[in-house]
């Protein structure tokens, strides 16, 4: 069977796949070296991870937003590299950070609709470095990143913020995150090096900044945009269950965002100055990172993510310091949240466990060239798959005749409203060809990893009252759900 019918033949499992098929070209069993790096053994760097659920590249300084919504971060940014074409791999919170967590693509992780979690035969970044002699933290704000998920495999201490009673609001369970972390950061164990990992839900809808950045972008903007109707869903307006009285105007809710995304600038500006004062602060690898963008009304799709793959949802923010590292860097280069873990490794020094789907990006950081990344791939959790580079994307969407697919050219049309495969047959046919080598090698990939999975032990179990709570809140509940059943 050749490439091309392949991928109408295998329509079908594009729709119903228990596994979500995915790859990316990486690296399989590598040890992370550095040219010049002693024999002896000499003190492995701190690790330092944050990420910021639903941020938009586009809105934040440091990629040209003009509202001052991150100051801390565009400093810290100054100071390290900024990949300015970075892309998350599964634009949903729990697919991103099982992908994000184990640098695999679903086909090699086993992640899927069915199973929306990590397996437990996976290596995540945690249990690797805990195996190489890190102390290991970690404070999140998203059920959706439950223990019960797999998401805390290898973490020696694991804050589930919203299963205390104590933190009823979102900015306290926020502070409550960067507390741990500069406790963390303040008591350095000598001969233990630390892994720490603070995830905050701010700017996730609905957006609720708390004062003053809830007035903060109350400008001649906010009062702008198209009126919105108060909808079920997440499409036609703006969500009943979070629609704000007086309030119709697409402006003030992006002000609302913005603000959302400045309170977390703060909590991340506390983290770096603890970081500062810190023994280890020349020692310590940093990363800022999102999970995943946010639709803000493109394509008519209202304050959610994950349900398409345009660069709303798909783009995210990527800012990484290491020791040694280039200062003040911009990095125009392709780059994919499975590089996370690849990195994080090599700066390291730890070996990489097999099967990584991503590249280190740690030769840029120090100044040479950023590996080498002609096409990014992306899947979300209705069977979407997308291949593009810097300027064409490719998305199939499953359907009973067999892949819809939608060709755009970035460059000429960025909201990706106009379908330009009849002007580009070129660009579409090698977009096209590479897209169905990715879906024949995904598809071995998944059949081997399916076996696996059904060998494994499951590490689900039941989601806390708590937990079902803020998932409804965040909007990952249907509203008439009762969390007590």
């Amino acid at each position: 069977m050749t490439p091309r019918a392949a991928l109408g033949a295998h329509a079908g499992f594009l729709v119903t796949a228990v596994v979500v098929l995915a790859a990316c070209r990486g690296p399989q069993e590598v040890r992370a070296t550095s040219r010049g790096a002693p024999s002896q053994p000499f003190p492995r760097p701190n690790l330092l991870l944050i990420t910021i659920d639903a941020l938009r590249a586009d809105h934040l300084g440091t990629y040209g937003y003009r509202r001052r919504t991150s100051p801390r971060i565009d400093a810290f940014a100054r100071s390290a590299a900024v990949f300015e074409q970075a892309y998350t791999y599964w634009p949903k919170t729990r697919g991103s950070f099982a992908m994000m967590l184990t640098g695999r693509t679903a086909a090699r992780n086993g992640y899927s609709a069915r199973h929306p979690g990590i397996p437990d035969f996976n290596p995540t970044l945690a249990s690797v470095v805990q195996a190489a002699g890190y102390r290991t933290v970690a404070a999140v704000d998203n059920p959706n990143v439950a223990r019960l998920h797999g998401y805390a495999k290898g973490f020696d201490s694991y804050r589930e913020t919203w299963e205390e009673p104590g933190l009823a609001s979102e900015i306290e369970r926020t502070n409550a995150i960067t507390d741990t972390g500069t406790r963390a950061l303040a008591s350095r164990t000598a001969d233990r090096p630390l892994f720490l990992w603070l995830h905050y839900v701010n700017p996730h809808a609905p957006y609720t900044p708390p004062p003053p950045y809830d007035t903060a972008f109350r400008d001649e903007k906010a009062a702008a945009g198209r009126r919105l109707r108060a909808v079920d869903g997440f499409h036609g307006g703006i969500r009943k269950e979070w629609a704000v009285q007086g309030r119709d105007r697409l402006g003030y809710y992006i002000s609302q965002y913005d603000g959302e995304i400045a309170a977390a600038d703060a909590e991340v500006g506390r983290v770096l100055d603890a970081l500062r004062k810190s023994p280890a602060a020349d020692r310590t690898v940093v990363v800022i990172a999102s999970d995943h963008g946010e639709s803000l009304g493109e394509h008519d799709y209202y304050f959610d993510h994950g349900e398409d793959l345009f660069d709303p949802c798909l783009r995210v923010p990527l800012v990484v310091s290491v020791p040694g590292g280039r200062r003040g860097l911009r990095v125009p280069a392709l780059a994919t949240t499975l590089d996370i873990v690849p990195t994080i490794l090599d700066a390291a020094k730890v070996s990489y466990p097999p099967e990584l789907s991503g590249k280190s990006l740690l030769p840029a950081l120090l100044g040479g060239s950023p590996p080498a990344s002609s096409r990014l791939f992306a899947q979300n959790d209705r069977g979407l798959v997308g291949a593009f580079d810097a300027r064409f994307k490719l998305v199939a969407t499953p359907s009973a005749q067999g892949p819809r697919l939608a060709f755009y050219d970035r460059s000429e049309d960025p909201a990706e409203m106009r379908l330009a495969g009849a002007r580009r047959a070129n660009e579409l046919r090698e977009s096209r060809r590479d897209m169905e080598l990715f879906t024949e090698r995904t598809e071995r990939e998944s059949a081997a990893t399916q076996r696996l999975a059904e060998r494994a032990p499951s590490s689900e179990g039941a989601m806390s009252r708590e937990g079902c709570e803020k998932l409804k809140a965040l909007g990952y509940v249907a509203g008439g759900f009762d969390c007590a059943q």
